[in-house]
């Protein structure tokens, strides 16, 4: 039965998008199709609760999961999970900010203009443009280039004038394929399915070419060149490839040296002959995000014994001592970037970004001093510094019901931020951190540390022996160092040896996108590191059991 031959009405709020929904299509199908955006960190297969709403109308009967999730006084409000929910009638359905995909500040790159030293185009006698390899570039005005860092769960793009190497504009967007699931193993599994790979594929092919248009003002065609950088299943779905080799151990990619295709191939709307360049992998997970980053700490490196930590969904490590460097991956999960916690959102207006314990008052810090809306990562990592501090949970990560800011609801231990009520067409619950969201945090840092582990036993060193860190990534540039630190989430170095270095995948990929010379150092830069394998080495476990600790 199509959609059309029996659907109803639905409207989404606060966007006012409106449309039909079949009578077999959950609401969170009908927001994919409709253009809303609806987090779901599981990819809609009912295990989170990412995609809460709330819905007036006709309101579906509870589930067994629901009444799980929402207590009986938000389940006769209206409260549902988006994934499993089907109204049989006309509904309108409320989205609150915690469940609306939103992009997390610090995507974009630092840098305005770009580095180049050998240019991908140049005028030749007859004063047509040609790319080095002769090829001609359509078009008689300055030619203009896409950067594009494609994270798994945002896009990061610049123009970029490829003759100036001014950078025209910048934009970010969230990863459209996070409706399929928040981190890269539930893209994978998703991708095993079927026509799943090709649905991701222009799904985030497609985000691309609406940067290129806002970024252009509607004249995409006058983009002649394009660079891609992203972990190796972002660039494998990008390309369409096969990802079984990744699925499963040994991990292997499908390709590690850069590839350059026409971007009609892949369906872009850019101009006559434009051609895209994705940059060279690594091996396993440690993708060409990090070759970009790294291309951009080496142009400059720190002395002595070094350690880069790109924190995102997917985290890379390398570590740099003595003329080595090695790279690990941790699948360190989305939590950091707002998914999978209870109230988690990105780091956007109103996230709670700081947190204060007195006594027992909490005092909440968020973005722009607006209303808080959920807890993005710098504002997770600040409360749960504040409640290892007070107390309030213990070194193994267990909430204490004798303390007074700890409750149990359903079952479950639950520290209240912000107590939150239902009104008129906001749609909002209270925020909490519950013992699950402790849990949650623990495995994130302890695959972290124990990737940074691995790397400090394979160069036989202590980790006082490094002497700078530099932390990249989106959330890597609102890290409170200290709260890190007291969760140990990074070593307990002296603060100031702990450097920020912004987006540098996305510094990374312009540079990749305006120079050729950029090109060639990125391959030997993917070449020259050697990359480790947590899964195959032994002792990786121990050493994760062993940081969960707080």
């Amino acid at each position: 039965m199509s959609v059309a031959a029996a659907s109803v009405p639905v409207t989404f709020l606060p966007s006012g998008r409106e449309g039909t929904r079949g009578r077999d299509e959950t609401l969170l199908g009908a927001a994919r199709r409709l253009g809303v955006r609806i987090a779901s960190s599981c990819g809609g297969l009912g295990r989170c609760d990412s995609c809460a709403v709330r819905i007036e109308g006709a309101v579906p009967a509870p589930g067994a999961e629901d009444r799980e999730l929402f207590d009986s006084g938000e389940i006769e409000a209206g409260w549902r999970r988006a994934c499993t929910s089907s109204p049989s009638g006309p509904c309108v359905v409320h989205v609150p900010v915690r469940s609306a995909a939103a992009v997390v500040r610090g995507q974009e790159g630092a840098r305005s203009m770009a580095r180049i030293e050998e240019p991908v185009v140049l005028l030749d006698g007859g004063g047509r443009w040609r790319r080095r390899d002769g090829s001609l570039v359509e078009g008689s005005e300055s030619p203009l280039g896409l950067a594009v860092d494609v994270g798994t769960t945002n896009l990061a793009a610049a123009l970029v004038d490829l003759v100036s190497g001014e950078i025209l504009a910048m934009a970010a967007m969230e990863n459209p394929q996070g409706a399929w699931g928040a981190d890269v193993i539930s893209r994978l599994e998703r991708a095993l399915e079927g026509e799943a790979r090709r649905e991701l594929q222009r799904a985030v092919l497609g985000a691309v070419d609406e940067l290129g248009s806002e970024l252009t003002s509607g004249r995409p065609e006058k983009i002649v060149e394009a660079a891609f950088v992203g972990n190796t299943v972002m660039q494998h779905l990008l390309l369409g490839l096969p990802v079984e080799g990744l699925a499963r151990a040994p991990y292997r990619p499908d390709f590690l040296e850069a590839v350059d295709r026409p971007a009609s191939d892949l369906g872009l709307s850019f101009g006559p002959g434009a051609r895209v360049t994705f940059g060279p992998n690594i091996g396993g997970f440690v993708g060409s995000d990090h070759v970009a980053a790294l291309q951009e700490v080496l142009s400059d490196p720190p002395a002595g014994c070094w350690a880069l930590f790109d924190v995102g969904t997917n985290t890379e490590i390398t570590l740099s001592s003595g003329g080595r460097r090695t790279a690990v991956s941790c699948a360190s999960g989305p939590a950091f970037e707002g998914w999978r916690l209870t109230c988690g959102v990105k780091a956007g207006d109103g996230a709670i970004e700081r947190v204060r314990i007195d006594g027992g008052e909490v005092r909440l810090g968020t973005i722009g001093g607006f209303p808080p809306s959920g807890l993005c990562g710098s504002g997770v990592l600040s409360l749960l510094a504040e409640l290892r501090r007070t107390g309030v949970v213990n070194a193994r990560g267990a909430l204490s019901l004798a303390h007074p800011l700890v409750r149990e609801r359903g079952g479950e231990r639950e520290v209240v931020l912000h107590e939150e009520r239902t009104s008129g067409k906001t749609a909002a619950r209270p925020i909490v951190f519950t013992q699950d969201d402790v849990r949650t945090i623990q495995l994130t840092k302890a695959a972290i540390r124990a990737g940074l582990d691995l790397l400090l036993t394979e160069h036989d060193l202590a980790e006082e022996a490094i002497g700078t860190i530099l932390v990249a990534g989106a959330f890597g540039f609102y890290l409170a160092v200290e709260a890190a630190q007291a969760i140990g989430l990074l070593p307990a170095i002296p603060p100031e040896r702990i450097v920020k270095v912004g987006n540098a995948a996305a510094d990374g990929a312009i540079h990749l996108l305006a120079c050729g010379a950029a090109r060639r150092r990125a391959g030997e830069i993917a070449r020259e590191v050697r990359h480790l394998e947590p899964a195959s080495v032994a002792g990786f476990q121990k050493a994760f059991l062993r940081r969960t600790s707080l």
